[in-house]
């Protein structure tokens, strides 16, 4: 597949088409992200979005779906119906991930706003037993979330799977005494 690609680069008649080659394993988060099952998968953009694939070695496949999207440039976009979904699966998963779940920019140990420090500074005062995502690792979750939510804004709390809200609820839920009951704790090692 490799030979093939270089190979069509030369060529004149696919002089607007750019190739690129990455190593699936060396960027674990591309392959998750565009589903790659199979090595070689041969992946065809159009203005950053995936419009067509090829799973494992088929060369004849490759040669004509590269020639039908190079001269059909309405070609529907791949699977959106489907990437919408499993990113919809995505977020039910993460937001279950853990009873509690602290959607932040950065992680407890090094906050990369003031908000999310703040957040986990509340959440640590009562030792809540819970995980983080860091949003600013993964666009898709963090425009994601906002939508699947129907929150604008980070940090976001979820006990299971459901939206607590974000600093200014947390903060409020603190201040009436609220919060400390719902928080599930850490386990204590002197506790036997």
């Amino acid at each position: 597949m490799n030979d093939v690609l270089e190979e069509m680069s030369k060529l004149e008649q696919y002089k607007e088409i750019k190739f690129a080659k990455i190593e699936a394993e060396n960027v674990p988060e591309v392959s998750l992200k565009s589903g790659i099952a199979a090595v070689p998968t041969v992946l065809l953009l159009r203005n950053s979005n995936v419009i067509s694939r090829v799973d494992g070695v088929n060369i004849s496949a490759l040669t004509e779906k590269i020639k039908h999207h190079l001269n059909n440039e309405d070609a529907p976009l791949l699977n959106m119906t489907k990437a919408k979904e499993s990113l919809d699966d995505r977020l039910k998963k993460l937001v279950n991930q853990a009873t509690c779940m602290l959607f932040m920019k950065g992680n407890p140990a090094n906050p990369r706003c003031g908000f999310s420090r703040t957040i986990v500074s509340i959440l640590d005062s009562y030792k809540t037993d819970y995980k983080s995502f860091d949003i600013l690792q993964d666009n898709d979750v963090r425009e994601g979330l906002k939508k699947f939510s129907n929150w604008p804004t980070y940090p976001q709390l979820y006990l299971k799977g459901d939206l607590i809200g974000g600093l200014d609820i947390v903060k409020e839920m603190n201040e009436l005494g609220e919060l400390e009951s719902i928080l599930p704790k850490k386990e204590s090692l002197d506790a036997k």
